[in-house]
């Protein structure tokens, strides 16, 4: 198995891992403002840390553009690993989750020093969210995250 996908399907696992910690630890429930945050932090840190270890591994016979494109297959299949991953947690094995979110998340709006239209607005948002929405925006946004850190991480991980 060569470092891109290795490094893909590293950086799906660890996700799926820290989306588990996260919902059997209950974050969702305490303050559903923060979980989010914790989540994002930490996928975008292991997100970096694999695109680090693959481009590393590549950059000897690699110039920038094949390590961009190596940043996008990353994103590519570790986005789709994350989309089936994500859909299963959500779908499957814990299909009251996004119930428990959505109704922390609604509470915490009511008592929140929003205006009026700002919480309908976050109430519409909260209320359509599904598990295809949750798991798409986990491929797109590593998708991006991936091409990103492709690109900056491939000026000086590359064969010079």
């Amino acid at each position: 198995m060569n470092a891109v996908v290795k490094a893909s399907v590293a950086l799906a696992v660890l996700v799926f891992a820290v989306s588990l910690v996260l919902a059997f630890a209950g974050l969702h429930q305490g303050n559903p403002m923060v979980a989010p945050v914790v989540f994002l932090v930490a996928a975008i840190g292991l997100n970096a840390v694999c695109v680090f270890w693959a481009l590393k591994q590549t950059a000897a016979e690699n110039g920038y553009l094949k390590q961009l494109v190596n940043g996008l297959l990353i994103g590519v299949i570790a986005g789709v690993l994350i989309f089936a991953l994500s859909w299963l947690m959500l779908s499957v094995l814990m299909p009251h989750y996004l119930d428990e979110v959505k109704t922390a998340t609604l509470e915490w709006l009511d008592n929140s020093p929003l205006s009026a239209e700002q919480i309908e607005a976050q109430r519409a948002s909260v209320e359509g969210t599904t598990a295809v929405s949750q798991a798409l925006a986990g491929l797109v946004g590593t998708l991006f995250t991936s091409i990103i850190l492709g690109a900056i991480l491939g000026i000086f991980l590359r064969k010079k």
